[in-house]
């Protein structure tokens, strides 16, 4: 099972300055009297495949700044790709040069191999995806509502409860959506409506066999933040494997745990007579937030957690939680890797380039 890259952001350290610098403009703070108080470079917006970009910015002639998708901006999309980073950054880094974005080459820079880049380049955040193929586009559905009602990430306290997104449905946790996470989130949203409103190049938006395949995926990102990736090891690009994208996203995805709450467990006899009295006010719809002190309230959770696998700080929801049974299935679906008609496609999309 693969899991592709889908994001990149990260720092070239050069081994040979470059001849300038590089930026898209400036942003420009200026005072009363007409002095200029603060120029900030900003980054560079580089096209490629199908109008896909990336973001490059060097403030001095010893660095390099990047951040996109590397995946889109070759390929023009990102239902699938490529698992090593250090060759995708490398052809990305090609790309950019045969544009003409960079005021010399990469080997000018020092840059001659994918190697020597591995070795130069540290990163701030890495994206690893993974594509869920379900039988209808109604399973996306169905698992999407589950995780944004009954799921949560393990020992992550209230960051680990879902953060459901405000338009599109998709659902967030470890990181409230949109925000710059320093250490590690996951997301699952529906493709099919991704692409919606960041529509597929036209040879594959034309396509029937294209289009029901991605109604029926169900996206899961993995994003690593800076302080995470530092912690692990992972910071360097040199460090990173054709396995490690998967390995995390496995480490991850083994982190996601659904709230039983329909059925009463058959633990619950078992529990003392004060946690009893907690889960019932939480199966009655109470917020024990509010009820109980904080010390309190977390030494319950932890203990009822335990004993019958319920997170009391998840808001049990006024409807049914019958359907979060599918989810266990959905998640385990055979991961939808790369289809049987991307061959096909890639003709196409290289015919239209």
């Amino acid at each position: 099972m693969p899991a592709m890259i889908d994001y990149l952001t990260g720092c070239i350290d050069l081994p040979k300055p470059l001849p300038c610098t590089v930026d898209g403009g400036h942003f420009v703070r200026i005072d009363e009297s007409g002095k200029v108080e603060v120029s900030t470079a900003r980054r560079k917006r580089v096209l490629g495949s199908f109008e896909a970009s990336v973001h490059i910015r060097a403030p001095s002639t010893h660095h390099l700044e990047f951040s996109g998708n590397p995946a889109k901006f070759l390929q023009g999309h990102n239902l699938y790709g490529r698992t090593d980073p250090i060759h995708l950054l490398w052809d990305a880094l090609r790309r950019i040069e045969g544009s003409g974005a960079l005021p010399c080459s990469l080997a000018y820079l020092g840059l001659s191999s994918p190697a020597i880049l591995g070795e130069c380049t540290s990163l701030s955040r890495v994206d690893c995806t993974v594509m869920l193929l379900g039988r209808t586009w109604w399973d996306v559905e169905t698992a999407l509502r589950s995780l944004r009602v009954a799921g949560r990430l393990r020992d992550r306290g209230k960051s680990g409860l879902p953060y459901p997104w405000d338009k599109g449905g998709g659902v967030t946790f470890g990181a409230k959506p949109g925000s710059s996470a320093r250490h590690r989130s996951i997301t699952f949203y529906s493709k099919g409506e991704d692409v919606m409103v960041h529509p597929l190049p036209s040879p594959m938006a034309d396509d029937d066999e294209v289009n029901d395949w991605v109604k029926r995926c169900l996206r899961c990102e993995v994003r690593l933040g800076g302080n995470y990736l530092r912690k692990r090891g992972l910071r360097c690009l040199s460090a990173w494997t054709d396995e490690t994208a998967l390995e995390q996203w496995n480490e991850m995805m083994a982190r996601m745990d659904m709230n039983g709450s329909d059925e009463q467990p058959a633990a619950f006899a078992d529990l003392p007579a004060h946690l009893q009295t907690a889960y019932g006010a939480w199966l009655g719809g109470m917020d024990l937030r509010s009820i109980l002190s904080k010390p309190t309230f977390y030494r319950q959770r932890q203990a009822i957690l335990k004993a019958i696998d319920v997170d009391i700080a998840i808001p049990r929801p006024t409807e049914p939680t019958a359907q979060v049974v599918p989810i266990r299935r959905i998640i385990e679906l055979e991961p939808a890797g790369r289809p049987s008609w991307a061959d096909r496609i890639e003709r196409a999309l290289s015919e239209a380039a």
